[in-house]
């Protein structure tokens, strides 16, 4: 649980990033099938809902999306061996993936950015 909540963070991260962090983890681009199903999952998500509500189905996606696909998400990492924490990494490339090729995850960015705390995305209690 706690290195989901570093992907998680790290996902936000790149999201609210400027391009020159993000480019660094940048290289293989996270598999078709990872952001396809990531992708497909933040435009069903009803940004019109309370923060907590909304946070909590970011998390259900991204949740979803690296249980669904553990072989992309375990070759991504395998392209960095011994760039710092994995989870951090991992949520820098889906992000920037998404960036670059899915429309309803701006709408998920900038909703998350209105959000106190800039949508960190943390479990309520931690």
């Amino acid at each position: 649980m706690h290195r989901m909540r570093h992907v998680l963070y790290a996902f936000v991260l790149s999201a609210l990033a400027p391009l020159g962090v993000r480019g660094q983890a940048q290289g293989p681009a996270a598999g078709p099938l990872l952001t396809d199903d990531l992708c497909g999952c933040m435009s069903a998500i009803d940004l019109k809902k309370d923060d907590r509500s909304v946070n909590f189905a970011v998390r259900h996606c991204l949740e979803d999306a690296v249980v669904h696909h553990p072989g992309e998400v375990l070759g991504l990492l395998d392209r960095y061996p011994e760039r710092g924490s994995k989870a951090y990494l991992l949520g820098l490339i889906l992000g920037g993936a998404l960036e670059g090729s899915c429309a309803p995850f701006h709408a998920v960015k900038v909703r998350l950015q209105q959000m106190p705390g800039q949508g960190s995305l943390k479990k309520p209690g931690t």
